[in-house]
């Protein structure tokens, strides 16, 4: 794909024009969850009043949020319908897909509808790190490195996933939702041929409560398994999943860097605990090179919400090993993964082969995978 100015000219004028009518009319918030709180905070602080929130179940929430009404999808007031409504859900949920809840707003009767990726440029600093989302802008300056790393892509499929994400990013293609793979995530049956053979080394960060390790014992069986955990409770909930385990197992209550240190981390979060400056605990992080220094590994996954490039830079010497491991990489925490991932990939070995694949609703739980020409 390439980069229409024209089309991006008229696209920041029609968003300009959005903001100048939210300003002047205020808004309403379809959702009541963390997201759309978030959202109503970050409104009050550009001075853009917000009316209610709108939700599709009254079983969901209360009557009201710290004084904002709660109006139900079948019977709020029709006066609404006069206000532009942001859509204030973002997730992975099949029922939380942005082009689908956009519909739903329109039929609904409402004339201005705004998904995230729209107007996050306008709350961007009060709303704080929100995954993949990032003010528009910022995709438009990385354009040659989004067309380079797309050109790393070694198939048709991931090309057109490829595009399919940077289009709904960028909030061009609005009216369809992402095409999602429907092969296992991280073992993809279409690219077993590439995986390591039965008997292999795997290493799991971002091991969670070993969900993945059950999906490697049976895709890979495995005869060594490495799994990272920084969160205390998953850390547990991991151990207690491992005992006992057919395969040697060593679990490793650590994060994955380019280097040792000791980082806020903020726990609890289920599978989305991360790294966070004002985190409630303090985690131990590791390079995997210091770790593996003698040890062989045919197989590296990374989910670590948005530690993935500092992981891989840690791990550059057991990737430049003559038999490299395949990679399954996580390529959506951050919204410039898109194109690093690939690219890291890529400096740290021309031999890979690199696909991708959107398992999940809304661009996320897309994943890179990455494979040596050679194995066959």
């Amino acid at each position: 794909m390439s980069f229409d100015e024209h089309q991006a000219c008229v696209q920041q004028q029609e968003l300009e024009s959005a903001l100048a009518l939210a300003r002047r009319d205020g808004i309403s918030i379809m959702g009541a969850g963390g997201f759309a709180r978030a959202l109503r905070v970050a409104c009050q602080g550009q001075g853009i009043k917000v009316h209610a929130f709108i939700v599709s179940s009254r079983t969901q929430v209360d009557n009201e949020i710290d004084g904002l009404t709660i109006h139900v999808w079948d019977t709020f007031p029709s006066d609404l319908l006069h206000y532009p409504i942001w859509i204030g859900i973002f997730n992975n949920h099949i029922n939380a897909e942005l082009t689908g809840l956009r519909k739903q707003c329109l039929a609904l009767g409402f004339r201005d509808v705004r998904t995230p990726q729209e107007f996050f440029s306008w709350v961007a600093p009060a709303m704080g790190w929100r995954y993949w989302l990032a003010p528009l802008e910022g995709y438009r300056s990385q354009w040659p490195l989004i067309e380079q790393a797309r050109g790393l892509l070694v198939d048709d499929e991931s090309r057109v996933a490829y595009d399919a994400i940077v289009s709904f990013r960028l909030g061009i293609v609005l009216d369809d939702p992402i095409t999602l793979c429907a092969e296992q995530q991280y073992f993809p049956e279409s690219l077993r041929r590439w995986m390591p053979a039965s008997g292999c080394s795997y290493l799991d960060g971002g091991a969670y409560d070993g969900d993945t390790l059950r999906m490697a014992q049976s895709a890979l069986s495995p005869a060594q398994i490495y799994a990272f955990e920084p969160d205390p409770g998953n850390y547990q909930r991991l151990c207690a999943f491992t005992a006992g385990q057919a395969s040697s197992v060593i679990q490793f209550p650590l994060g994955l860097s380019d280097t040792p240190a000791f980082l806020r981390f903020r726990s609890g979060q289920s599978d989305a605990s991360s790294l966070d400056s004002e985190g409630d605990c303090t985690i131990q992080v590791a390079a995997l090179d210091d770790l593996f220094r003698h040890t062989r590994i045919d197989f590296i996954k990374l989910d670590i919400e948005g530690s993935e490039i500092p992981a891989l830079q840690g791990a550059c010497k057991l990737i430049a090993e003559a038999f490299p491991p395949f990679l399954a990489i996580a390529g959506y925490h951050r919204w410039d993964d898109l194109w690093r991932i690939p690219l890291l990939i890529n400096d740290l070995s021309k031999n890979y082969k690199v696909v991708l694949k959107v398992h999940k609703s809304n661009s996320f739980d897309a994943v890179f995978y990455a494979y040596y020409q050679d194995h066959q």
